[in-house]
């Protein structure tokens, strides 16, 4: 008889009783009231000393529950949970009814046994609709972990946006402290943080072993990552806080794994180096962070300095490490860039700075032997200081790199690079990672990240550029192209407008029309400008905005032969370039603010977007900078024409293949150079042999599935107009569309990147252009109708957790969250950042139609007009903001309270309220305005005209 699959409920059973065996108390709680009462039991027990053997009272306890939740977000609530780095335990105050205060502790991050780890399941939720949600898992009564569970053969992400749709409509009160959500279905089985905005399928991680090896069934995901210790210390130790974004990231298996050997390396070998191999683009500066926090707290080295050889890194990392580290009482930057070596040795001999940010360079300086400064630094020459080196395949193997350590005696080094160098791409000093630094103490390969969707794989395209008098082969072409090696032949002018051509041909589909932008890398500064001046003479109304950026040389070795040319030098040509780009974007830089204009491309390489066309680059030639340590969700292709080589080309590469939506399916590589070869030897080296991840499917494997896919759509639905009857027929009818539809917009979404793609080609199949973009508009109808049909409580859709994936359609969204993400982002090193930012920011709200943003529209003007010109350069932007609309909310409420005779505090309470619980105080309002002495009419008016005004501050006010 064959085996019956498990049930939902069974999973579940089978989870709780694992769960007790690992030592969690299974309760019993039915509904949210239960969980506070049994929150406030714990509590009360707890503390029992600090409250004197008297319990909360019942008004205690709601300034209790004010101050854990009140109108907190939910950033601000996970920061609550675990305290300080120096005190790592939720703690707050209160004052009593006797009017004392007295601390409540309600978790220890420290100690896993100090808490109290329980399991229930199926709590009842009624807010705006009722949810029961599958199991719960508290610590000292609070949820803190949300588990949804999925019959196996289900849609997997069904539960994910299940998670979604019970987050928007019932997660309140103590559920806000909900910290990790996991859905699994048994053998499938992911988590991810909670947090403000919106949640992206695309960051729900996979839980593995130190391997890398998956443990995605549930029985082993358990065991590991809800064991009692684990758990605790993914809550109190491995989750980031992102303070210029307000976003919690947890970190992944590997991340963790990385640092608990380094941490284990430093206490217990303190003798030996490490470096750890994290492929390029899966979060080591994330990483880096956490290890050298937790160095400067759990050994006894005096300093822990964060080495990296560029001067444009040193400040990014500087911000990077800022933004994850705790604000100081005095708003001060926790950690500060050494901005010359006299700052980085003031910092060395200060002993409240034991996390220090500084270039490779500074610090050579600082130790060489004709310093000034050696004599300051004598002190360091026995003392445990560790260095965390970044990158650590570039600068680290020369003379600095010596300097350093023979000064150091008894310092201990950490590398972290993607790509370490190994014997076959050693270079002339012959010495490999391992050699440098001992051993790896962790590995993550770019094989591990495609395959856990941490980064993407890559589509590479080699086109063909070099014709000969007779018919070739490819096989062919490609051994002629290989033996062509003279500058003569890549760099004619010919072949430059042909390239130039080819790239201004495609670029719209490569980009998915402009949605995404690209880095074009070629061999010198005399060719990026060859190329700048092709594409300003064959694309002369700027369609596409090209700029280029690169370094040069004060005395060129071709400076003889450029003298009767136009561009004498790289310079002159670079500051022609300026010139274009300050009357383009309203800029205005020179080679001699080279640094600014730097940090305005890396914005605007980073910031693109489809709403300001006008502020983007779509394409930045460069010769080697932006090709290592420029990280852009954005950035989708690379167009190459040098010759590119093992870590040079994994470096390059990987620029493109960083996780956005759904609607970048790849990293488009597309290679003017006979680089196949030099590709398949950097990825079979840099994936331990295997090749097979690091390609995405071709255009031909694509194709193979398109066809059927097609088949499936028009067999339900042979035209538009067959759609609308679907719509009669109910939302089984429609869901067949939604899911035939959405398999073709997935492999459309792959497929269009390659040059062979045109819907010609499908025609026969049944499937045209034309039809397509009609498809679109229809499966754009259901969804807007499921979230008609979301408005009515009653009305419960089959449609509900399905996920449209609707950012395979859409543009930008210019929603609260993307502008309240541009306002926290603003650069404050300049007033001329801050004006370009700030009128890039009212543009878009004058020109929005979100109903909800145009509420805000004014609010946000303001701060910008009013705030932002005059903050300090390290303020926190978003911080400001809050300052701002907090006061901006009470000249609001005494304006309205003063012009209808009511107590301002009536106002702020009625807000509360309808912050923290859903709704208003109807009983209180009445009270007051019978002591006011109104009569029933006014009454009944003035009621309705408060309940109107907080809700509408309430709306107002909420910038999420």
């Amino acid at each position: 008889m064959a085996k019956e699959v498990e049930s939902e409920a069974q999973l579940e059973d089978r989870f709780m009783q694992q769960l007790a065996k690992q030592g969690y108390q299974t309760i019993q709680i039915d509904k949210e009231a239960d969980l506070i009462n049994h929150f406030r039991r714990i509590l009360n027990q707890r503390n029992q000393v600090n409250l004197k053997d008297e319990e909360l009272t019942d008004t205690e306890f709601s300034r209790v529950m004010n101050e854990l939740v009140g109108s907190k977000t939910l950033f601000e609530i996970a920061q609550l949970l675990r305290g300080s780095d120096i005190q790592p335990a939720g703690k707050i105050s209160i004052q009593r009814d006797d009017g004392s205060n007295v601390y409540l502790e309600f978790f220890d991050g420290r100690v896993v046994e100090n808490n109290i780890f329980e399991v229930t399941h199926q709590v009842t939720v009624n807010a705006r609709y009722t949810n029961r949600y599958d199991v719960t898992i508290l610590v000292n009564g609070l949820p803190l972990v949300q588990v949804e569970l999925k019959r196996r053969g289900g849609d997997f992400e069904e539960a994910f946006h299940q998670i979604i749709r019970y987050r928007n409509d019932s997660f309140r009160n103590l559920y806000r402290f909900v910290q990790i959500f996991v859905v699994s279905d048994g053998v499938d089985t992911r988590y991810f943080a909670n947090g403000d905005g919106n949640l992206n399928a695309n960051f729900m991680f996979y839980w593995t072993d130190e391997e890398n090896n998956w443990l995605n069934d549930i029985t082993d995901f358990t065991a590991s990552f809800l064991s009692k210790s684990r758990l605790h210390s993914m809550i109190s130790k491995y989750t980031v806080f992102d303070h210029s974004n307000d976003s919690i990231m947890i970190m992944r298996p590997y991340q963790v794994y990385a640092v608990e050997a380094i941490v284990n390396q430093a206490q217990n070998h303190p003798d030996k180096n490490g470096y750890v191999w994290h492929t390029t683009g899966s979060g080591k500066t994330i990483t880096a962070f956490k290890a050298s926090q937790i160095l400067t707290r759990e050994t006894d080295a005096e300093k822990v300095i964060f080495l990296i050889d560029r001067s444009d890194l040193d400040i990014q990392t500087a911000k990077n490490f800022n933004a994850y580290s705790a604000q100081s009482t005095t708003n001060e930057p926790a950690i500060d860039q050494t901005n010359s070596t006299a700052s980085l040795v003031r910092q060395l001999q200060a002993s409240d700075t034991p996390l220090i940010i500084s270039t490779i360079q500074k610090m050579n300086t600082a130790v060489k032997e004709d310093s000034s400064y050696r004599k300051l630094l004598t002190e360091f020459h026995d003392k445990h200081v560790i260095f965390i080196e970044d990158e650590a395949h570039r600068s680290q193997f020369g003379d600095m790199r010596k300097n350093i350590n023979q000064w150091f005696a008894n310092s201990q080094h950490f590398g972290f690079t993607g790509t370490p160098i190994f014997a076959e791409n050693v270079g002339q000093d012959g010495r490999t990672t391992e050699s440098l630094y001992d051993e790896e103490l962790h590995h993550y390969l770019i094989k591990d990240a495609i395959r856990d969707h941490n980064v993407l794989g890559f589509s590479v395209q080699y086109i063909n550029t070099l014709k000969g008098k007779a018919d070739f082969s490819a096989e062919e072409i490609n051994e002629k192209v290989a033996k062509i090696n003279t500058a003569e032949v890549f760099e004619a002018d010919e072949r430059i407008q042909l390239v130039t051509k080819h790239i201004l041909m495609n670029h719209g589909q490569l980009t998915k029309n402009g949605h995404y932008n690209a880095i074009f890398t070629v061999p010198s500064t005399e060719i990026a400008l060859k190329y700048y001046q092709a594409f300003k003479q064959l694309d002369p109304n700027h369609e596409l905005k090209v700029t280029t950026i690169f370094t040069w040389v004060a005395n060129e070795e071709n400076a003889v032969e450029k003298q009767d040319q136009a561009i004498k030098s790289s310079r002159l040509g670079l500051d022609q370039v300026i010139a274009d780009y300050n009357e383009q974007y309203g800029t205005e830089f020179s080679t001699d603010t080279f640094s600014e204009y730097f940090a305005d491309v890396s914005k605007r390489m980073k910031e693109h977007n489809d709403q300001s066309p006008d502020s983007n680059i779509d394409i930045l030639i460069v010769v080697n900078m932006f090709l290592t340590g420029f990280d852009s969700k954005r950035l989708a292709t690379l167009y190459v024409d040098k010759n590119l080589q093992y870590q040079g080309l994994i470096q390059a590469f990987s620029r493109t293949n960083r996780v956005e939506t759904d609607s970048k399916p790849s990293g488009n590589i597309v290679s003017y150079r006979n680089l196949k070869a030099a590709t398949d030897q950097a990825v079979t080296l840099y994936s331990a042999g295997s090749k097979e991840d690091f390609y995405v499917k071709s255009y031909d494997e694509l194709a193979a599935e398109l066809r059927p896919a097609i088949a499936t759509l028009v067999t339900i639905t042979p035209d538009a107009k067959a759609v609308d009857e679907l719509f009669n027929q109910g939302d089984s009818a429609i869901k067949t569309f939604v899911l035939a539809f959405r398999e073709v917009l997935r492999i459309h979404n792959k497929i269009r990147v390659y040059e062979d793609f045109k819907w010609d080609n499908f025609a026969a199949d049944g499937l045209n252009a034309q039809l397509m973009a009609d498809f679109q508009s229809k499966y754009v109808d259901a969804y807007r109708y499921l979230q008609r049909n979301r408005e009515q409580p009653e009305a419960a859709s089959i449609l509900e957790d399905i996920n449209f994936e609707i950012e395979l359609l859409e543009t930008d969204r210019i929603d609260v969250d993307y502008i309240i993400n541009l306002v926290k982002a603003i650069d404050l090193d300049s007033q001329a950042n801050r004006q370009s930012d700030s009128k890039r920011i009212k543009q878009m709200l004058n020109d929005t139609n979100d109903l909800k943003l145009r509420s805000k529209a004014d609010l946000i003007a303001a701060f910008l007009d009013s705030v932002v010109p005059n903050l300090p350069d390290n303020a926190n932007v978003g911080d400001e903001l809050n300052q701002f609309l907090a006061q901006r909310r009470k000249l609001e409420v005494n304006d309205f309270a003063e012009e209808n005779k009511l107590p301002a505090q009536l106002i702020n309470s009625e807000i509360d309220d309808y912050d923290f619980y859903g709704h208003t105080n109807p009983r209180r309002v009445t009270e007051e305005l019978n002591k006011a002495g109104y009569g029933f009419k006014e009454k009944v008016s003035l009621s309705k005209k408060i309940k109107s005004f907080v809700l509408q501050t309430v709306e107002r006010f909420t910038m999420s």
